[in-house]
């Protein structure tokens, strides 16, 4: 019989999710990672104010914190919906830290973690259009290849529970893209821009300033 507090562990795993590498790494760099840069909380914005090795570290251990635990709760034999859900508490944790008030990284680096450990095969599609965002963009390539990743995991006849966990990684790459970084552009056009291209984009802006004047 397995015991009533297991369902406790999307709780653990939130808050597993919540621990802020990018942003510990930075302050040991001496760099507060909500004031410089896009005030992202993220492997992204560290790589670009801090160097590639920072950014590289962060994003490893932000799919690590994912990926061991997902497997280590996959072998406990607990059930895939309670794995795929206690990896998506992981990336919830990440998106929207507790320990950052609420918000920090885009999660892709925990997603992919969460996605190889709930079906493997699966990251081939993800990681393509990463290959890809190199010459096409990278806010548009990674949009494609995880908004889709439900379609996908239909098409492949994947498990329920692998189908559901994609979904949920899609809405939340979708739902934190939208919410995009401090300072952003108000309204639902500019949210959407933000969830296709992850950046506000520099028309919009013009845009909006026209408006305002």
């Amino acid at each position: 019989m397995t015991h009533p507090l297991i369902w406790l562990t999307p709780v653990v795993a939130y808050l597993l999710g919540a621990v802020p590498f990018a942003f510990l790494i930075g302050k040991a760099l001496g760099i507060d990672l909500r004031k410089v840069g896009s005030g992202n909380v993220g492997a992204g914005n560290l790589t670009r104010v801090a160097g590639l090795k920072a950014g590289f570290a962060a994003a490893i251990l932000d799919g690590f914190k994912a990926l061991i635990p997902v497997v280590l709760l996959g072998e406990q034999q607990l059930g895939p919906a309670l794995v795929a859900v206690s990896g998506l508490a992981i990336v919830i944790g990440h998106n929207w830290s507790i320990f950052m008030r609420g918000r920090s990284g885009r999660g892709l680096a925990p997603s992919a973690g969460v996605l190889l450990g709930i079906d493997p095969s699966l990251i081939v599609w993800p990681g393509g259009w990463a290959v890809a965002g190199w010459k096409f963009g990278g806010g548009l390539c990674g949009f494609l290849g995880w908004a889709s990743l439900p379609v996908v995991a239909v098409i492949f006849q994947r498990p329920a529970a692998s189908v559901l966990g994609c979904l949920g990684l899609s809405l939340l790459m979708v739902g934190r893209r939208m919410q995009g970084n401090p300072g952003r552009l108000p309204g639902l056009r500019a949210a959407l821009h933000r969830a296709v291209f992850d950046t506000d984009g520099e028309h919009l802006s013009r845009a909006t300033e026209s408006v305002r004047f």
